[in-house]
């Protein structure tokens, strides 16, 4: 699926780049826009209490928070007609409520 835009809630240069999270909004050629979270193998290390990692909206696993490496894993996970895009994100159907 052909996506539109990526843009980002809050400023990622504010974010820890290897220990962090950051929602990202996702537009799609088709007008449906998503919003997933995307998080570093490190903050979800720390996040993990009793040896697991406590049940929550699914992450997008990245090394570090740059746009570049968020984009790649984004399209990648558009592949399918965004089947997992779907599947991990919060569906804002038409339009990300403000």
């Amino acid at each position: 699926m052909k996506i539109e835009s990526i843009t980002y809630p809050t400023d990622i240069s504010k974010c820890n780049r290897y220990n962090d999270n950051i929602d990202v909004f996702v537009k799609l050629g088709n007008g449906k826009e998503y919003c997933v979270t995307v998080a570093t193998i490190e903050w979800i290390r720390n996040d993990m209490k009793d040896g697991f990692h406590p049940a929550g909206t699914p992450e997008i696993i990245v090394s570090e928070l740059s746009e570049e490496i968020i984009e790649r894993a984004v399209a990648d996970f558009c592949s399918d007609d965004a089947f997992w895009l779907r599947a991990f994100s919060i569906s804002c159907g038409e339009k990300i409520p403000d």
